[in-house]
């Protein structure tokens, strides 16, 4: 996007703001002509949501998603260290009579079967929900996926003849390209840029496009920022409640209120900060209304994972509403799932081994799409999942290290499902895929992944994914095709 865009999106955007903070915008119908033309000429009809799950620490993808036929699993086991069991505690492998009908699913484009994670005593469901979502095209997987530069084979790493992305298996770093979607650096995540291009035409412009329940770089534009709220909903001053001080009450309120006033004749700083403070108050009251009056009856499981989403999807509800105040075309989530990074304790089967973060991914999310069913809202959201890196397939002893490529997923009404994208690689450990330890060379890029979600947002020229994602080119394909038009 060249200087003049930016400038005149954020003339446009500050003057909604301006406009709608002070009450001035319910007497200018025009102004949403002149978002109108700040799009670019994009047809941004109907709502759309990306979800981004981010699982921190970097998941074993590899014990998430199985091949399931006795020769592949085979290898599988070995490379694994053998099936886990009392005899034998640093084995990872899961044994393949445990990967009963529940968990089993086949790639619709090539047959191959697979399995997914079955949990354990504590968690009998396992990932069931998701596979019987997977059966019913609406979840995806993208294998083998992580950050690159360009296309790199073995040979091509061991020769270093391809530049490699800073700072491999190293957590700070690989997050930070997961959310930049490139691995030549930058400023802004490639969420909050693709909001840039097409939050504009969203309707309560205080509102920003980006809503994080947890801290991340993803959703950060040139013109977009993050708008925090927090598992439940939204936050406030700890005793200070903006929609009491609204209506006269709250002793703490209104002394806010006075405090703000006084700014109005202090500096040039202090007025901006008193103007910016009581903005955010203002947007406080508009959302508690819109978030009081959308509420969800599916039942959510009872914990945070749990309670963010539940929280997200009020929000969904609320913001597509045409007859409400937020009439949000574009939004952009982003919300963590912790503690995947798991060098001990991979096989444990109490609630903190993986068997049973994925159980309660599995469970969270499923209530999440029957929630978007229940506000009608499932062929609009598509929610993703993150992670900085894959997983060693050899164990440590009792877990496993930081890797390279790993397996994502992909689902919503609008994913063609039932498939496997990217390369589903041959498990073996320095395969012609992977090295000494079975890390993964990835076969697509997290670039290619996100333009492809991107596109369904509505970002589809080239210039303009181009500038998001400046290695995309170096690829051969920018759509990886499990998105409908």
């Amino acid at each position: 996007m060249k200087q003049n865009d930016h400038s005149r999106r954020r003339f446009l955007r500050t003057l909604g703001m301006t406009l709608g903070a002070s009450g001035v915008g319910a007497f200018l119908p025009q102004l949403q002509l002149i978002r109108a033309a700040a799009a670019d000429d994009r047809a941004l009809n109907g709502y759309r949501a990306l979800v981004c799950i981010y699982l921190t620490g970097g998941n074993d993808s590899w014990n998430m998603l199985m091949p399931y036929d006795a020769a592949r699993h085979a290898v599988y086991t070995t490379a694994r260290g053998g099936v886990h069991s009392a005899a034998n505690g640093a084995g990872l492998a899961i044994d393949r009579g445990r990967l009963g009908t529940p968990v089993q699913i086949s790639d619709a484009a090539t047959g191959a079967q697979y399995a997914l994670n079955p949990g354990n005593d504590l968690y009998p469901e396992g990932m069931s929900k998701l596979a019987t979502l997977y059966r019913a095209n609406k979840l995806a997987f993208v294998a083998n996926v992580g950050t690159l530069v360009k296309p790199l084979t073995k040979a091509q790493y061991q020769n270093g003849s391809v530049p490699l992305p800073p700072n491999l298996y190293a957590h700070d770093a690989q997050e930070r390209l997961w959310h930049l979607a490139t691995a030549s650096g930058g400023a802004y995540g490639w969420g909050g840029l693709v909001a840039d291009k097409v939050g504009i035409e969203n309707g309560y412009q205080t509102l920003s496009p980006s809503i994080a329940l947890d801290g991340n770089l993803f959703g950060s534009g040139i013109d977009t920022r993050n708008y925090a709220l927090g598992k439940d909903g939204l936050l406030s001053l700890t005793g200070v409640d903006p929609v009491a001080s609204a209506s006269g009450g709250g002793v703490r309120a209104r002394a806010v209120d006075r405090l703000l006033a006084e700014q109005q004749t202090a500096s040039p700083l202090g007025q901006e900060y008193a103007r910016t403070f009581q903005r955010g108050r203002q947007l406080y009251t508009v959302l508690d209304a819109a978030l009081r009056s959308n509420t969800v009856t599916t039942a959510f499981p009872d914990t945070g994972f749990g309670d963010r989403l539940r929280t997200i999807a009020r929000m969904i509800k609320a913001s597509r509403d045409p007859a409400g105040t937020l009439r949000h075309k574009r939004q952009i989530y982003f919300v963590r799932v912790g503690h995947f990074d798991m060098h001990d304790g991979l096989m444990a089967d109490d609630a903190n081994g993986h068997a049973g973060h994925l159980a309660d991914l599995s469970t969270a999310l499923d209530a999440f799409w029957r929630a978007l069913n229940e506000i009608g809202a499932h062929n609009e959201v598509t929610t993703f999942t993150m992670s900085e890196f894959g997983r060693t397939l050899s164990s440590n002893g009792d877990g496993s290290d930081h890797a390279w490529g790993g397996v994502q997923m992909v689902m919503g009404g609008a994913v063609n499902g039932g498939r496997l994208y990217g390369s589903f690689p041959a498990q073996q450990l320095d395969g012609p895929v992977s090295l000494a330890r079975g890390q993964f060379i990835p076969a697509v890029s997290v670039d290619q992944m996100a333009a492809t979600l991107a596109r369904w947002m509505g970002v589809t020229g080239a210039a303009e994914l181009g500038t998001i994602f400046p290695n995309l080119a170096n690829f051969p394909t920018a759509n990886l095709g499990f998105m409908a038009a």
